[in-house]
């Protein structure tokens, strides 16, 4: 697959998911905490965040760093843009929670650093 299709795919799924979180928002009440209601706004927030998080991690290294292979840069942004999307997503659910401080913050965006410094160190070492 190409990465010009590759794009148009993605596309046109995040922008399905897009959708589909604006639906849960209009035709379903997430503070009702129904578990359907909330399952659906979680799952649709988080398809739709790793679409728009990973097409905008491919731009920004596509455009700093011109000599990698497109694939390269794929593979990178897609994981950025599930950790990315982790963090957001577990903010928020630690919020719904009321247990969202500082410090919980800082602790969540420590480990998925180190997460983050895992991939790269097993890249460099196993190649």
């Amino acid at each position: 697959m190409s990465i010009g299709r590759f794009f148009l795919v993605l596309g046109l799924a995040t922008g399905l998911c897009w959708l589909a979180w604006i639906a849960v928002l209009f035709f379903m009440n997430p503070a009702e905490n129904s578990p359907v209601a909330l399952i659906l706004f979680y799952l649709s927030l988080c398809l739709s965040l790793i679409g728009t998080f990973l097409f905008i991690g491919y731009l920004v290294r596509g455009l700093t760093n011109q000599t990698e292979m497109p694939y390269k840069h794929v593979k990178a942004a897609s994981r950025q843009a599930v950790l990315f999307t982790v963090l957001i997503v577990l903010a928020l659910m630690l919020q719904s929670y009321r247990f969202l401080t500082w410090w919980n913050l800082l602790i969540l965006v420590a480990l998925l650093g180190f997460v983050e410094l895992f991939f790269i160190s097993y890249k460099k070492y196993n190649k």
